[in-house]
């Protein structure tokens, strides 16, 4: 699933410019990957407008702090943690788009959930949302994908 959303976030401008549903799915096959990454890929798109337990209004103006919950403190290493915080923290990420990334990572099997995999989660949220972010956060995040910072 991650490598399909990379893939989709390096060859679209933004989600508007996807073909239909039933299209993307034969050029992502076209491609190589298979029926169960598309699907899990398409189904975190569709994810996206996914409604928060919070009111999405309520959590945009929220100054409070975070607290994992015990199924999360589980399933979410410590990087990955550190990383979603550090993201919010420094403006990258507000707090519906990391309940949107935290979602997302507790859908993953429990392997894939690494720190690449989140970084390519909050790209695709902030890429998903046409957000703008520090070039400096940008180039981290950017670097999930390939392996290597492209940001200039």
């Amino acid at each position: 699933m991650i490598d399909v959303i990379a893939f989709l976030i390096e060859h679209f401008q933004d989600v508007d410019a996807f073909p239909p549903r039933k299209d993307l799915g034969a050029l992502l096959e076209e491609v190589g990957f298979n029926d169960d990454e598309i699907g899990d890929a398409l189904t975190c798109l569709d994810e996206l407008r996914f409604e928060p337990l919070i009111p999405a209004e309520t959590l945009r103006s929220s100054t409070g702090f975070r607290i994992f919950n015990e199924e999360e403190l589980d399933a979410l290493p410590l990087d990955v943690r550190g990383l979603i915080h550090f993201l919010e923290q420094n403006g990258a990420l507000n707090p519906e788009q990391r309940e949107f990334v935290l979602n997302a990572l507790m859908n993953l099997p429990y392997d894939d959930i690494t720190v690449d995999h989140a970084k390519v989660l909050a790209l695709l949220v902030l890429w998903a949302h046409r957000s703008e972010l520090p070039v400096l956060i940008g180039d981290e995040l950017m670097a999930a994908l390939n392996g290597e910072a492209i940001m200039q």
